[in-house]
């Protein structure tokens, strides 16, 4: 079965203690936060996965979610393994060349960023296994990145043999590409998760 140059993952697995826990199906101004980013994807017409936790943290909204976004469901396979673990999952669960990662607490996401963030494939070298935005201080956006399915056999060797699970070790491994914030949005609001009850309520 052939695949498709760009696919999407949401990574839907985080706890979110600090946001009272099922952080996916909180609600910002008037919509889960999942919904953000799946609209997203949806209205490009990129295929992609929303990766929850292994055990389910609402079985109801994650089917109506099913049912709303007709996109393809994975579970993380071992508990405790943080984003990289969403990662391979995704990866496993759909075929394309290129993943565009995103956590489900992006609210601000914009389709516009999303086009800029792929357009970049272009000018990446065949040895980059990832694209990532990076702040002028060398702060990193893992969570609003490209990786390459050719990057599976590291994600998978550091899971399974590695005890530095961050995202941060494993991009060192990719010969990252990296690129100026300030070219996906200049008011860098589009990186701006949803963590609190604060924030959930203000924004």
């Amino acid at each position: 079965m052939g695949g498709s140059i760009i696919g999407g993952i949401i990574l839907s697995g985080g706890k979110g203690e600090r946001i009272g826990g099922k952080k996916p199906f909180r609600i910002f101004n008037g919509k889960y936060l999942i919904n953000y980013p799946s609209d997203v994807l949806k209205s490009l017409n990129i295929p992609y996965v929303t990766v929850f936790a292994k055990n389910s943290i609402d079985l109801d909204k994650e089917k109506e979610y099913l049912n709303k976004y007709k996109c393809i469901i994975s579970f993380d396979l071992i508990e405790n393994k943080g984003p990289l673990m969403g990662i391979l999952c995704g990866m496993r669960a759909l075929n394309a060349e290129w993943f565009i990662v995103l956590p489900c607490d992006c609210p601000y996401i914009t389709k516009e960023s999303i086009i800029k963030l792929i357009s970049y494939i272009k000018i990446s070298k065949k040895d980059n296994l990832c694209i990532v935005p990076m702040h002028e201080n060398g702060f990193i956006e893992p969570l609003f990145a490209l990786y390459k399915r050719n990057s599976l056999h590291i994600l998978n060797k550091i899971l399974m043999e590695d005890s530095n699970l961050s995202l941060r070790y494993f991009i060192s491994y990719l010969n990252p590409f990296y690129i100026k914030v300030e070219e996906l949005d200049k008011s860098k609001k589009i990186f701006k998760n949803i963590n609190t009850i604060k924030e959930l309520k203000h924004g």
